[in-house]
C-alpha cells in the first residue's frame, strides 16, 4: 500500500488532496504545524480521521450539484510541536511516496529558527528518512506560488547543506511544481468540514510513475501529470484571476456589485465582462494558448464563477491588485497592444477604473 505524508491541515489539502487520495485508496498522514492546524489535528484524532466533504455547484451541463459524503483515508493526525518524534518516526515507513504541502505564503520560506519553519521540518524528515536508509520520495509542494517545487529543493538545500544528503536528495527524490485550481471552503458549523465545487485539477510537472502514476491514474482528467505545465497555469492566471481581477476593479465602483456571481448575473456588466474575456483576453494569449482548449476552459470558468452555492467577495479579490495587476492583466494588454496595434477597450476601461480608486 502506498502512502502519502501531508505538511498542513488546511481546507484544500481536505477539499482536493484527501478527496484525490481517497480515489486511490493512499492512506494520508497529516502534520500541522500552526496553532489553528493543531487545533484541526486533534479534531482529527478524535474523529478517528474522518471529515465531511460536501460538493456543491453547477456540473459542466449547468445542473446543480449537492452532494455530502464522509472521507475517511486521513489514517493520523500529528503536530509538529508535540508530536517531534512521531513526526520523525514516518520517515522510516517505506510505503510512503509521496509528500505533499499546503501551508501560507508566510509559511513557505525559512524563519528562524531554520528548524521550526516548514522548510526545516521537511528537511529533517528528509534527512531522517536518508539515515533509516528509506527510498526517495516525490515532493508536490500545493503552495499557489510559482515555480513551488524548485523553491521547496532550494530551501532544503538552504537548510541541510551536507553533500552526502544533497547527492541523495538528488539521486533519489523529486521536487515537482505544481498548480491547484479548485474552490474550497470551511463549513461555519463544522471546523473539519470542506465544502468544495465541482470541479478539479491539479497539474503536476513530472513523470506519471510510481506513486505519482496511481494518484493520477485514480483521478483521470483531475490531475494530469505533464512534462511541462506552462499552458495550464498560463490560463489560470490569465483567464480565471485575469478576469476576477477585471471585474474587482470595475464592479463595486461603477455596477455596485459586490462578489463575481453579481457581477456575471448583472444586466450591462455581465456582457461587458463576457465580452472582455472572449474579445480582449482570449485573443491576446491565443497563441502561444491552444484557442480551442482556451475556450473551453473560458467556458467553465464563467460556469464556475456563477455557482450559486458560493459567495466570492470582490473586497477579497481586490487585495493587493496592484501586484495582482502585474502578473494577471497588464502582460495581456501589452500583448493585445503588440498584436492589434491598438489598446484593449475594455481592459483599458477597467485599468483606469482600478487606478482612479487607488
Amino acid at each position: 500500500m502506498m502512502k502519502i505524508l501531508v505538511f498542513g491541515t488546511g481546507v484544500l489539502l481536505r477539499g482536493l488532496i484527501a478527496d484525490c487520495a481517497e480515489k486511490a485508496q493512499m492512506p494520508i498522514t497529516m502534520i500541522s504545524s500552526t496553532p489553528s492546524g493543531d487545533e484541526r489535528a486533534r479534531a482529527l484524532v478524535a474523529s478517528g480521521g474522518k471529515f465531511t466533504l460536501r460538493e456543491r455547484g453547477l456540473a459542466s451541463d449547468g445542473s446543480v450539484v449537492d452532494t455530502v459524503r464522509e472521507v475517511s483515508i486521513i489514517e493520523s493526525a500529528l503536530t509538529a510541536s508535540d508530536d517531534a518524534e512521531a513526526v520523525l518516526a514516518t520517515a522510516s515507513d517505506p510505503e510512503i511516496g509521496l509528500v505533499i504541502s499546503n501551508v501560507s505564503e508566510s509559511g513557505f520560506k525559512i524563519t528562524e529558527p531554520k528548524e521550526l519553519s516548514f522548510p526545516g521540518r521537511l528537511t529533517a524528515w528528509l534527512r531522517t528518512r536518508m539515515e533509516a536508509g528509506g527510498a526517495g520520495v516525490t515532493v508536490l509542494p500545493s503552495e499557489l506560488i510559482a515555480d513551488n517545487g524548485k523553491k521547496l529543493r532550494g530551501m532544503v538545500a538552504e537548510c541541510d547543506s551536507d553533500s552526502v544528503f544533497l547527492a541523495w536528495l538528488d539521486s533519489t527524490c523529486v521536487f515537482c511544481d505544481t498548480l491547484v485550481d479548485r474552490i474550497c471552503t470551511q463549513d461555519d458549523t463544522d471546523p473539519l468540514a470542506a465544502i468544495v465545487e465541482p470541479y478539479t485539477f491539479w497539474a503536476i510537472q513530472g513523470e506519471s510513475v510510481g506513486a505519482l502514476g496511481a494518484l493520477a491514474a485514480a483521478n483521470p482528467g483531475g490531475i494530469v501529470v505533464a512534462e511541462s505545465i506552462e499552458r495550464f497555469a498560463m490560463r489560470k492566471v490569465r483567464i480565471l484571476n485575469g478576469l476576477h481581477t477585471a471585474m474587482a476593479s470595475i464592479g463595486p465602483s461603477q455596477y455596485g456589485v459586490t462578489t463575481v456571481r453579481e457581477a456575471l448575473e448583472h444586466p450591462e456588466l455581465g456582457p461587458w465582462l463576457e465580452s472582455l474575456l472572449g474579445d480582449e483576453i482570449l485573443p491576446a494569449i491565443c497563441p502561444p494558448l491552444e484557442k480551442a482548449d482556451a475556450e473551453a476552459f473560458a467556458a467553465l470558468t464563467l460556469l464556475r464563477m456563477k455557482n450559486p452555492f458560493l459567495v466570492h467577495k470582490l473586497s477579497m479579490i481586490a487585495v493587493g491588485a496592484a501586484v495582482k495587476w502585474d502578473a494577471r492583466l497588464l502582460p495581456t494588454m501589452a500583448a493585445y497592444e503588440e498584436r492589434f496595434g491598438k489598446k484593449p477597450a475594455h481592459l483599458t476601461t477597467c485599468r483606469e477604473a482600478f487606478l482612479a480608486a487607488t
